[in-house]
């Protein structure tokens, strides 16, 4: 008669299934005899339907979806447990992962990379960029230790410390009758291509722009997305129109020909904040962390009686 599963066997066929259904999906025809031995344990053993079979076809039940998504967290976890173990027994010089956004503010950045811990004199930085939603996905599994996220969704298990306010930016050409004013509206920019960084990247910033130009009644001619900021500098020298950027990356593509200027609205103004896990037990990451905020934030309390660090910094 068979055994039960053990906490053991779980997390091994967890992450079976995980490698079998999604990253080799297209191979199931090939490997049938291999998915119906995984569909069967899970129906069997667990009461699971993570998969329907028909035919020569094998599709995912809503289930079954939830399910390869917590492999995916899982298998996240074991590959940063595997890290962090290797690190200690081999003596590995001390790692924090960083991650922020390619939009984040270069003060912020330079904040970031310029920390110096005493007790970890060879502390080593893994610096790694992506958008909003990821950046906040991958604190929450453990890929980053902690991220630089613009206006992150609530979460109960992330601590959100609130590291700085900056207004939105248009930049232009030196010629654009907007360039003559000290700061600028959404009005002054109908009629004229528009770039913007994609949606995905910043969801809240990018509808509360939108929503604004409505209001406005500013009519684009054209609406064009960047990845990278600097693609814009040539679309604005061929008159392409202007483009929309946080404060310290529209600084930076500042020059000779090109004005940059503030949007005065006040429901475009982008917030900043430091974000790790609510349950970070890491001695190395929370001092990372705190030395951060004392070098942006200088003048803050950090932490609660039980030194856990403050929210709403």
């Amino acid at each position: 008669m068979p055994r039960s599963p053990s906490p053991i066997d779980f997390p091994r066929s967890l992450l079976h299934s995980y490698r079998s259904l999604e990253v080799h999906h297209h191979r199931l025809l090939v490997w049938g005899h291999t998915i119906g031995t995984v569909l069967r344990l899970y129906r069997g053993t667990f009461h699971l339907t993570v998969a329907i079979r028909a035919q020569r076809r094998v599709e995912l039940t809503s289930g079954g979806e939830v399910f390869i998504r917590g492999c995916r967290d899982a298998h996240a976890i074991l590959e940063r447990s595997i890290r962090l173990a290797q690190s200690t027994q081999d003596e590995i010089q001390p790692v924090v992962t960083v991650g922020h956004s390619p939009y984040a503010d270069p003060l912020l950045m330079s904040a970031l990379l310029g920390i110096h811990l005493p007790r970890y004199p060879t502390l080593r930085l893994r610096i790694e960029s992506m958008f909003a939603s990821e950046l906040a996905h991958s604190v929450l599994v453990s890929e980053l230790d902690l991220a630089i996220i613009t206006e992150p969704s609530e979460n109960a298990q992330l601590t959100l410390v609130k590291l700085a306010t900056h207004p939105l930016c248009v930049v232009m050409p030196v010629e654009h009758p907007a360039a003559t004013k000290s700061s600028v509206s959404m009005d002054d920019f109908g009629g004229v291509g528009w770039m913007v960084f994609p949606r995905k990247s910043h969801p809240s910033i990018y509808d509360r722009l939108m929503e604004q130009a409505r209001i406005a009644a500013a009519s684009r001619v054209e609406l064009h997305h960047y990845v990278s900021p600097q693609e814009t500098l040539q679309l604005i020298s061929e008159n392409f129109g202007v483009a929309f950027a946080a404060k310290g990356i529209a600084e930076q593509l500042g020059g000779r020909k090109i004005a940059v200027r503030l949007l005065m609205h006040k429901t475009l103004q982008i917030t900043s904040y430091l974000v790790l896990r609510s349950d970070q037990a890491s001695r190395l990451v929370n001092e990372y962390g705190r030395a951060l905020i004392r070098k942006i934030l200088p003048a803050s309390r950090l932490e609660s009686a039980s030194g856990q660090l403050l929210l709403g910094l």
